[in-house]
């Protein structure tokens, strides 16, 4: 499972939402609130098996799927969040 598929799970699980888009806001588009976003951390260090810096644990810095996607990306490797780009 890709890096993308991971994210949109644990994203569609948290929000309620089937489908989600690359350039979905998170908390317009999806409806998170504060509680949401430090879960949605959580939930992307168990499922990565990774442990985020102090400094990337702001949910507010993570504004659209494609910001989760490239710190997963900055953690794991990969970099090929260029293939996703963000369409605003």
């Amino acid at each position: 499972m890709e890096i993308f598929d991971k994210v949109t799970a644990i994203l569609s699980e948290l929000s309620g939402i089937e489908t989600i888009h690359i350039e979905q806001k998170l908390q317009e588009d999806l409806g998170f609130d504060s509680l949401q976003l430090v879960m949605l951390l959580m939930m992307l260090e168990e499922k990565f098996e990774i442990r985020f810096h102090e400094s990337d644990m702001n949910p507010f810095d993570l504004t659209t799927v494609y910001h989760v996607i490239v710190l997963i990306e900055k953690y794991i490797g990969g970099g090929r969040h260029e293939e996703y780009k963000e369409e605003n």
